[in-house]
């Protein structure tokens, strides 16, 4: 059966090498995506109606203060069971943005909530390098440190203004 995929399949290397390059995602898991999702995503409009479609869109349902369930209505789609095992994967690896933003999300939602956040942000990488033939683009584990810091400055600097102080930068 591996033969017969990788013949059929043998138009897409140079796309199953770019998605290979998102960590946790193998040439198994790579060629179990494209399947699913084609290699020319003219379905679909945009990254939020994969990701609804595939299953892994987060769910915030909140009305007049009242939460409303958030759970995913597409239960068993093959696509979103590769794209968990893929999150668990990406999550292992040491150094990468997934593992980090995991280990922050992790904390505040608990695993599960955290590692279906990590497989939407892959669906979303998977989208832009199928839809826009773009590499795939480590940020690294530092990435949410700099933003944070970004905005800490920021926030610093404009606590001392309305204080009525000049913040000069060092």
């Amino acid at each position: 059966m591996d033969i017969r995929i990788k013949e059929v399949m043998r138009h897409h290397e140079d796309l199953i090498e770019r998605l290979k390059g998102i960590p946790g995602v193998s040439e198994v898991s790579a060629r179990a995506i494209l399947a699913e999702v084609g290699p020319d995503l003219r379905s679909f409009p945009n990254e939020r109606a994969l990701a609804s479609w595939a299953g892994v869109c987060p769910g915030n349902n909140e009305s007049g203060g009242k939460r409303i369930s958030g759970k995913s209505p597409v239960k068993k789609h093959p696509l979103r069971s590769v794209l968990i095992e893929v999150s668990w994967a990406a999550t292992r690896k040491k150094g990468t943005y997934y593992a980090a933003k995991y280990r922050q999300l992790r904390a505040r939602r608990g695993p599960k909530k955290a590692i279906g956040a990590i497989a939407h942000k892959i669906l979303k990488a998977v989208y832009f390098i199928i839809k826009e033939g773009q590499e795939y683009r480590e940020l690294g584990a530092n990435h949410l440190k700099q933003i944070n810091r970004e905005r800490l400055l920021t926030k610093i600097k404009e606590e001392a203004e309305r204080l009525g102080y000049k913040v000069v930068a060092a």
